[in-house]
């Protein structure tokens, strides 16, 4: 699998995602800000964006949706406790679900904290882990509608990964 991190938004806090399968050209766009470098990268690749994916519903995170999808068609997945907070969503995800781009696996975690419905993404076969605004460089994101103590529980249940997960 191959995976482009994409620096965005004003103060280059943020990251978009691009995985793909190198056999199907098949994208997969995690928490897309900016369309427009999620369109240059996909497009210099040579890959076609199937499906979007959202940690959260804030903007800065699902802010490139309606541009993806409408260039590509792409499936809208998201955490299904922010169902009603991230608009025109096709699927909803929950702990234990399942996401597949390609051959690749990815298992959703429910990580409330930093809002009470997020979710991150980890995909064993490539020991990556996508978690929204959960971690940050050097610590974690910021309780903005959870409890301290589900932003703890969230960062153990992240805490039990393989060491070598890259975040």
């Amino acid at each position: 699998m191959l995976v482009e991190q994409i620096w965005t938004g004003d103060d280059y806090r943020n990251f978009n995602y691009l995985i793909a399968c190198p056999e199907t050209g098949e994208a997969l766009a995690i928490d897309p800000l900016e369309f427009q470098q999620c369109l240059d990268v996909a497009k210099a690749k040579g890959w076609e964006i199937t499906q979007v994916l959202n940690t959260h519903h804030h903007h800065d995170h699902i802010g490139g949706n309606a541009e993806l999808i409408e260039k590509y068609g792409a499936k809208l997945l998201g955490p299904v406790a922010e169902s009603a907070r991230i608009p025109n969503m096709d699927e909803t995800c929950a702990e234990g679900d399942q996401v597949l781009i390609g051959d690749l696996e990815g298992r959703v975690f429910d990580v409330p904290g930093h809002t009470t419905g997020h979710i991150a993404f980890y995909f064993p076969a490539i020991t990556a882990l996508f978690s929204g605004d959960s971690l940050f460089a050097l610590g974690c994101g910021r309780v903005f509608e959870g409890t301290h103590e589900q932003m703890w529980q969230s960062l153990l249940k992240l805490r039990q990964l393989p060491p070598q997960t890259q975040i």
